[in-house]
């Protein structure tokens, strides 16, 4: 964590004090500079601040120069200062001691420099002159300014032939000032970062890397979990045991522990209770345990698909990644940057990466959630194969009841206990795939009015256009939605939905063709299209629920309307003091849905809104669509679970390679006998046909 901290907040010092060097009107945000650098000192030890500035003077003086370089010094000095006093619990009046001492001080150390280095000293002086005498002509040519003008030319000569005093008062004076600002500035963040933890929540500590790598079998007996000794307990009175050549399912709904016992099998040390195995977990060694977590983003680190596959192996490591890539669906991939892939094509690349530590246990939490249905079938079908293929254990955690029956056993776990498995939870052939309440909504979606809303003429859009690293993402894509429309966007990983979903919110603005509402550019109206993320964490700004859905809703959302729609989502009013940063993936995606309508938008946009919950949130969450589209709402869903939201939406539009290929009217009998236009009341049943027609021309009228 200290070398990830160095790496990422010297990172930041050095792009602020760059863009001061080399941007004339940016000089004030080298007064930021030193706020990272006082963030590492006071999280960590006084050797990882030093480290951080070495590392950030070297590349400062390689991207700008001996001047950059020098300015890296004093943030580290100021940053150290601040830092150090935050991190002893002292005060303003520690800093002020502090200040009196090392302002004159850094302020010295630029004139050694320049005393120092002559040439240097040479430009430096030569630069301050032309800059002065450019300025005495400019003020010479209006005849008012000229007492001003010979002022300026003496105060200009003064400061060239005294220049170690200007300096030094200069350079005391300014180290004053950062002082000041990176007091201020790092107070508001330590506040912000208190709650988080400044650990590896997946580290299992250095004995574990000094120790011999044999994960299986395993055997949890007792096990219990807080991730703070005050903190609530997440796991209790848990007994597992996993041996080799096994295929887990894990289940259970949000925030019953699953991702948490998930990091128990990978190697993380229990609060309470024992963890039985052979050797080590070795998680990211070879032979050890590998994991795949909900949100693959968070472990790309290459910037090539190629490049991540391998990341972090030792030296000579012979990896097929071409064989990998294809094994898990990224064939022919290998070239392409990780930043231009889908949120379903990163969970196959999360998991080619695994299977390249040839791991012999392999814990994949949620990696289906954000594939397409197709993909979905693959991804279970290598998972469930790997067992008998390589010999290596699997722990799927999933909501999907279907996957959970390809497993060899199943664990369900209920407010952190392993509770025997309900039988009907898990399909039968020819049964519905998750248990959920009906959902009707017959005869209140009515005719669809013909106002327009969002319009779309002709859009495309081509990532990095005109590079040589162009990913083009959609291509004449017309569509309209009016008020009170559902519209469901479906399509394979990669088919371009998301980039679609971002030209509608007006966050992307389209390199060809037009995207309006209300007959304005998208992009002039941010906000009044509300749009769900895929990965709900990324949304998530405010420390408490409560806070959070109060900022998204607004300054009319009150306490009574948060306790409101967080009943609407299928969370009790009581979370709105849980912090964010404590909540479960579902969760997360079922907040930031309650922020979202709060706000009252004129459309609602879902990126994968039923990604990663669980099957009874899931009912729930498409009740509350229903019901909020009955009442006038328009929804635009982006998704790959077609059949749960057919009843909301009233017609689907599918993109493939970023071209809608056709409209599809799903059947929903919910909304049959309403009467009215054709895509609202007159649709087929249930077990009618779908109406497919190929394309051509708008989409919508």
């Amino acid at each position: 964590m200290e070398m990830a901290s160095i790496a990422f907040f010297g990172g930041l010092t050095v792009a602020a004090i760059v863009v001061a060097a080399v941007v004339p009107l940016a000089t004030a945000v080298g007064l930021l500079a030193p706020v990272p650098l006082a963030l590492v000192a006071a999280r960590t030890r006084p050797r990882a601040l030093i480290a951080a500035s070495v590392a950030a003077t070297g590349v400062s003086f390689a991207m700008a120069g001996t001047g950059a370089a020098a300015t890296v010094l004093g943030s580290a000095l100021v940053g150290g200062i601040v830092g150090d006093t935050k991190r002893r619990g002292r005060g303003i009046g520690t800093l002020a001691l502090a200040g009196l001492i090392a302002a004159p001080v850094i302020g010295g150390i630029s004139v050694v420099l320049l005393l120092i280095l002559v040439p240097l000293r040479t430009l430096v002086l030569e630069a301050l002159a032309n800059t002065i005498g450019g300025l005495v002509k400019l003020l010479d040519r209006v005849p008012a300014l000229a007492g001003l003008a010979d002022t300026v030319d003496s105060l200009g000569t003064s400061m060239v032939d005294y220049w170690w005093v200007w300096m030094w008062v200069s350079g005391a004076l300014g180290t004053a000032v950062s002082l000041v600002v990176a007091w201020w500035l790092l107070g508001g963040v330590i506040a912000r970062l208190a709650d988080v933890p400044s650990e590896d929540t997946l580290d299992a500590g250095d004995t574990d890397r000094e120790s011999h790598v044999a994960p299986l079998p395993l055997h949890l007996t007792d096990v219990g979990f807080r991730y703070r000794p005050e903190g609530p307990v997440v796991l209790e009175g848990v007994d597992v045991s996993v041996g080799a050549g096994e295929f887990v399912a894990v289940v259970g709904a949000n925030g019953s522990g699953k991702s948490t016992l998930a990091k128990i099998l990978a190697g993380r040390v229990p609060t309470s209770g024992t963890v039985t195995r052979p050797g080590a977990a070795g998680l990211g060694r070879h032979g050890g345990t590998a994991m795949v977590l909900q949100r693959p983003e968070t472990q790309m680190l290459g910037s090539r698909v190629a490049d991540d596959v391998v990341w972090g192996l030792p030296a000579g490591a012979e990896v097929d990644v071409a064989g990998l890539l294809a094994e898990v669906g990224l064939a022919g991939l290998g070239d392409r940057e990780t930043s231009d892939l889908s949120g379903g094509q990163q969970q196959r690349l999360a998991i080619a990466a695994a299977l390249a530590r040839d791991p012999a246990l392999l814990v994949a939490d949620e990696v289906t959630s954000m594939v397409d249905p197709v993909g979905r079938d693959e991804l279970l079908a290598l998972l469930a194969d790997l067992p008998r293929r390589r010999g290596m254990t699997v722990v799927l955690i999933t909501h999907r009841g279907a996957e959970a029956a390809a497993a060899d056993r199943i664990i369900h776990l209920h407010n952190g206990r392993v509770i025997p498995h309900p039988p009907h939870w898990v399909p039968r052939p020819g049964a519905v795939e998750e248990p959920r309440p009906a959902v009707s909504h017959s005869g209140r979606f009515g005719p669809r009015p013909a106002e327009r809303l969002l319009v779309l003429d002709g859009v495309g859009h081509t990532y990095l256009r005109g590079s040589p690293w162009a990913v083009p993402a959609l291509h004449d894509v017309s569509i309209t939605v009016h008020r009170g429309d559902g519209l469901l966007i479906v399509g394979g990983n990669g088919s371009g939905k998301t980039t679609l979903a971002w030209v509608m919110a007006g966050l992307i603005t389209p390199t060809d063709g037009s995207a309006t509402l209300g007959g304005a550019p998208t992009t002039d109206k941010v906000g009044e299209v509300a749009l769900a993320f895929q990965h709900a964490r990324l949304q998530l700004q405010k420390q408490t629920v409560g806070d959070e859905i109060m900022a998204a809703g607004g300054i009319e959302v009150g306490s009574a309307e948060v306790a409101r729609v967080l009943e609407a989502v299928g969370l009790p009013r009581e979370m709105a003091a849980r912090r964010t940063d404590s909540l479960s993936g579902g969760q997360m995606r079922r907040v930031v849905l309650a922020g979202l309508i709060a706000r009252r938008p004129k459309i609602l946009i879902l990126d994968e809104p039923l990604a990663g919950v669980d099957p009874y949130a899931r009912a729930e969450i498409v009740e509350m669509l229903g019901r909020l589209r009955a009442e006038g709402l328009t929804i635009v869903i982006i998704s790959h679970d077609l059949s749960d939201l057919d009843a909301v939406v009233s017609r689907r539009v599918r993109l493939t390679d970023g071209t809608l290929t056709s409209v599809e009217t799903p059947g929903i009998g919910a909304q049959s006998g309403t009467g009215g236009q054709p895509g609202t009341g007159d649709l087929p049943g249930p077990t009618g046909p779908h109406h497919v027609q190929r394309v051509s021309g708008e989409v919508g009228e």
